[in-house]
């Protein structure tokens, strides 16, 4: 299997550039051959094709995704075989960087603040998956990523759930198990795991998180070892270091949570990611004043003290409520073109000065009359052109000609029928034809809510830029506490109209 730039795969995805490579796959930016969008294609490596269990695994994420559908998971939007049988997924282009990499890269490093406005859309996302059923097993820094959407908005997502495990009753007997294979990464894994132990469930995240936190707020991690060995036999048989030891600087409440997080024994563990967020959000808000920031990363043997002042693009747009503009009336949308609430924070943004009220007068008088005189010679030069076209109508009394037709071409037979392409492009594009579409994007505040579009569920606030036709849609914003409110927007072709709903009481 060797692909190369340019090569258009299952007929409608044209591939870039290479991404990277991983243990078991390797991704590749692409393009929709007919829509242009941007994507990211995701092969299995060869030598794990042939494997049964590989394949499942790596099929895995695209039922997870579209089981548990949040903004701050990746979205999986097909699957498919690519001509030579490789199995593909696609998902949703991002651009950011890994948490791992801005926690141990980033200078200056995090805000304390910043530190946990991720934590908390990551613990959401994965009350999400729990509430779906579904156990990741694999979290680490490394699989989170900080993505900078359209706006300049940092969503942080959720991905690889490769060795994740459903849950449901109708699942159990379709768990994934590799013979002789540890399953997740063994800095992060809980003591149940690495025991071997086969009721792993949704607490197995919950220890990964709060060995997340620790090493935020610590600067390195809670269990450490010189060999994978070592280290399994390290969390299995020990407690973790102690964030009241490392890291006494750290508000309390972030100490607690990390050591409830962290309690080896998984009976005594906080209970749930729905808890997590009920702790979490509070303190944001009392930090949002904090500049603290995280302690400098350890650096281990070996490790490069390379630092990355980009660490991530991301970073700026997560706001302090102190500093956000007045948000917008309750149900009203923004004007096109008016100012995100974001945006004052973003760096280098600069608001663009007034100019001076006669100015606009004056301009605004002669544009006044400047489409007053085109529209007479308008209607001047069309009624001449009516009157010549009815005189060539008398004169022929021809009938247009038909009108021709564009032919759909069929999707090439799949190389194996055990993997069908689920296509969400499944019309093509005429030639010289173009995409009507506008944005939307929904924030809510105090609470968040869960949105529908049109009736559509898309997932809880804030959520990101989604794709919509032009006109007016029906709105719906839910809360958990029972707030509900309806509102219609006017999207505009080619623009992206931002709407807050305000769930207070």
């Amino acid at each position: 299997m060797s692909f190369k730039a340019g090569q258009v795969i299952a007929g409608k995805y044209r591939l870039n550039s290479l991404l990277g490579t991983g243990g078991m796959a390797s991704v590749w930016g692409a393009t929709n051959t007919f829509t242009e969008r941007q994507f990211a294609i995701k092969f299995l490596l060869p030598e794990f094709a042939k494997t049964p269990e590989a394949a499942q695994r790596f099929m895995m994420e695209a039922k997870v995704s579209g089981r548990v559908q949040h903004p701050n998971v990746i979205e999986v939007l097909d699957v498919g075989q690519a001509e030579d049988g490789s199995l593909f997924l696609v998902m949703e282009l991002l651009q950011g960087q890994s948490l791992e990499h801005v926690m141990r890269k980033q200078e200056p490093t995090m805000t304390v603040y910043e530190f946990v406005g991720v934590m908390l859309d990551i613990a959401r996302a994965l009350s999400a998956a729990h509430r779906a059923g579904v156990v990741h097993r694999d979290l680490k820094p490394s699989n989170i990523l900080i993505h900078r959407d359209t706006r300049g908005v940092a969503v942080p997502k959720v991905l690889d759930f490769g060795v994740s495990k459903f849950l449901l009753e109708q699942d159990r007997d379709n768990s994934l198990t590799i013979a002789g294979t540890v399953l997740g990464s063994p800095l992060y894994m809980s003591p149940e795991q690495a025991m071997g132990q086969l009721d792993i469930d949704h607490r197995t995240d919950i220890f990964a998180f709060g060995a997340i936190l620790f090493e935020g707020v610590c600067g390195f991690r809670c269990f450490d070892a010189p060999n994978f060995n070592a280290l399994i036999v390290t969390i299995a048989t020990q407690q973790p270091k102690s964030v009241d030891h490392y890291a006494p600087q750290m508000p309390e409440s972030i100490r607690a949570l990390v050591r409830d997080c962290l309690m080896t024994d998984k009976h005594r563990r906080i209970e749930s990611f729905d808890r997590i967020v009920e702790r979490l959000t509070p303190m944001l808000a009392d930090l949002a004043q904090n500049p603290m920031r995280l302690p400098k990363p350890v650096r281990r043997q070996g490790e490069s003290s390379h630092t990355d002042p980009e660490g991530t693009a991301a970073m700026p747009a997560i706001v302090k409520p102190s500093d956000r503009p007045p948000p917008p009336a309750p149900d009203q949308v923004p004007t096109s073109g008016s100012a995100a609430p974001w945006a004052g924070s973003l760096p280098g943004y600069r608001p663009v000065q007034k100019p001076p009220i006669l100015l606009f007068a004056v301009g605004g008088a002669l544009f006044a009359s400047f489409i007053i005189v085109a529209a007479l010679a308008l209607l001047f030069v069309k009624r001449r052109h009516d009157a010549h076209e009815d005189a060539n109508l008398a004169a022929t009394q021809t009938t247009a000609p038909p009108q021709p037709t564009v032919e759909v071409p069929k999707p090439k037979a799949s190389a194996s029928s055990d993997v069908p392409t689920i296509s969400i492009d499944s019309l093509p594009q005429a030639q010289g034809a173009k995409i009507h579409i506008g944005r939307l994007t929904v924030e809510a505040a105090p609470e968040a809510c869960n949105v529908s579009v049109d009736g559509k569920a898309r997932g809880m606030t804030p959520l990101p830029s989604i794709d919509v036709s032009p006109g007016t849609h029906a709105l719906r914003c839910e809360t958990s506490s029972g707030i509900a409110k309806t509102v219609n927007v006017s999207v505009v072709e080619g623009q992206t109209t931002h709407h807050h709903f305000s769930t207070s009481q």
